[in-house]
């Protein structure tokens, strides 16, 4: 398992040195996220999730989606999914996201989209039966970004394996975060 590991942190490392050797123009940043996921069966108690995310802007296509206020970051987390009295779940994501920014003295609103990979430490889940280690990660949030620093918003992520293995119960969680810029 530690190999794994290894392995998988040198693959990052060199997909950030290979995609970020372009000078950076935008904002990197680190974000806290809190949130839930709400049980299959509604009697069942909703799990918490913990995020902690890393973004760093991708530049290569600036000339282009910046006519139209929109930002393009890579977005690596690593997430730990509680649940009362049963096993954790660690899960690890990379998810380019798309923002569309209004700006307004001192603040900007932002929507934003991404559809990334995600291997989660653990099958089962809640109530849930995920069918597969690797999943999709489907994330939809919106928020402000207050004097170019501050980063508060909502998001819902949803994760699931699109049916690639027997069960694909799927996880949605909604969460609210803080990212500081620099």
């Amino acid at each position: 398992m530690r190999t794994f590991f290894t392995s998988y942190t040198l693959v990052i490392k060199l997909i950030l040195l290979s995609l970020f050797s372009s000078p950076i123009y935008a904002k990197s940043g680190l974000e806290l996220a809190y949130g839930f996921a709400p049980a299959k069966n509604s009697h069942l108690r909703a799990g918490d999730t913990w995020r902690v995310s890393y973004s760093q802007p991708i530049n290569h296509f600036d000339d282009f989606l910046s006519q139209y206020n929109i930002n393009l970051r890579l977005e690596l987390s690593a997430q730990h999914w509680d649940e009362l009295g049963s096993t954790n779940n660690h899960v690890f994501s990379l998810n380019p996201m798309f923002q569309y920014q209004w700006h307004f003295e001192p603040m900007s609103v932002y929507l934003e989209l991404g559809i990334g990979a995600a291997y989660s430490h653990n099958t089962y889940y809640l109530d849930r039966n995920l069918g597969s280690n690797w999943l999709f990660e489907d994330k939809l949030g919106v928020g402000i970004i207050i004097n170019q620093y501050h980063r508060l918003g909502v998001s819902i992520a949803h994760y699931s394996n699109a049916d690639l293995a027997n069960h694909n119960d799927g996880v949605d969680s909604i969460s609210i975060h803080y990212g500081y810029l620099w």
